[in-house]
């Protein structure tokens, strides 16, 4: 019943995420550039000016990185991406389970290609939910030729994990 209920919950993070980036993406782009929006965006939002949905998941992380963003590890990664099994599977060598060794902030895959990562901001400690759709071969993989991108994210003021 557990991987039930952790596919549920990953489902529901992965569609609450995209309603909220639709919504940033919305009044991010009626905003005209250099002009301040009527409130104020703090630090760990302003940081996330230079990344956008849709972008090569690769290419997200790294801009992450430079703006003092740091992974959330999740310790269930592996059981949560490759599934019971995954200590004999990660044995063999699965690639699932080197995603989860490269990519520390991965913390579920779904069935269909859905990942859900989280990052925590290092000055301010808020926490950053990213979903991603595609290939998690091409988690390394830069630009236009990756197939794994971002499809939204969530910021929220505490620390969920």
């Amino acid at each position: 019943m557990k991987p039930l209920r952790s596919l549920s919950l990953l489902i529901f993070c992965v569609a609450a995420s995209a309603c909220h980036s639709s919504q940033q993406a919305t009044t991010g782009a009626t905003a005209a550039p250099g002009r301040a929006t009527a409130s104020a965006k703090s630090d760990a939002e302003a940081s996330l000016d230079n990344v956008h949905k849709g972008m090569a998941y690769a290419d997200f992380r790294t801009a992450l990185l430079v703006d003092g963003w740091r992974p959330v590890v999740d310790l269930k990664c592996k059981a949560n991406v490759v599934g019971g099994a995954y200590k004999e599977l990660c044995a063999k060598g699965l690639d699932s389970c080197k995603a989860c060794d490269e990519l520390p902030e991965l913390g579920a895959c779904s069935g269909d290609a859905v990942c859900l990562m989280h990052f925590q901001d290092a000055a301010t400690h808020r926490q950053l939910d990213v979903s991603t759709y595609g290939d998690l071969g091409d988690r390394n993989v830069h630009g236009v030729d990756s197939q794994l991108g971002v499809t939204g994210w969530t910021v929220s003021s505490t620390a969920l994990h």
